[in-house]
């Protein structure tokens, strides 16, 4: 794209100068084609850096989670979580536990469509207290049973980027 940096680092890039509107659109489109994105305000960078926690905590193992997801968020971004929590619902439209929710939901049926493990040992992967409760709540959001899911031909999931969107 013929665009200068001064300085490069992960996550990370300075220009020189000033990008044009025009110019900065390009190169927006451009890192999004690719998966990328540009993060500009701080706000934006708060709500990134939850979802990564949300993803990070859903990731650790259910003895690993020896805090909370509000308290796991908040010392990681050493931010009051009722803040956090203030700005995430304000700018995605959701709560940080409903996006959680939905990051679990999108693992079990991950976990379902690899059909390597048991429904009890997906609850427990993925952090329910039973498999009732992993249940009741998959009914609740995707409107089937895990079971029913299991069965179905076409199988709705989301890029775990994509949940809230």
């Amino acid at each position: 794209m013929d665009i200068t940096a001064a300085a490069v680092t992960l996550g990370k890039i300075s220009f020189p100068e000033e990008l044009d509107a025009n110019r900065h659109k390009q190169l927006s489109e451009s890192l999004y084609s690719i998966g990328l994105e540009i993060i500009e305000s701080r706000v934006n960078q708060l709500v990134e850096g939850i979802k990564q926690c949300v993803r990070d905590y859903l990731v650790l193992r259910q003895d690993d989670q020896q805090y909370k997801l509000s308290s796991y968020v908040s010392n990681k971004l050493a931010y009051d979580f009722g803040y956090l929590s203030d700005v995430f619902s304000k700018m995605e439209g959701i709560t940080v536990e409903r996006y959680f929710m939905l990051q679990r939901l999108e693992k079990v049926k991950e976990l379902l469509d690899y059909d390597q493990l048991s429904l009890s040992e997906i609850a427990f992967e993925v952090g329910f207290s039973s498999v009732h409760h992993l249940s009741t709540q998959f009914k609740k959001i995707t409107g089937t049973t895990p079971t029913q899911y299991k069965q179905l031909a076409i199988k709705e999931r989301q890029c775990l980027d994509l949940i809230g969107a």
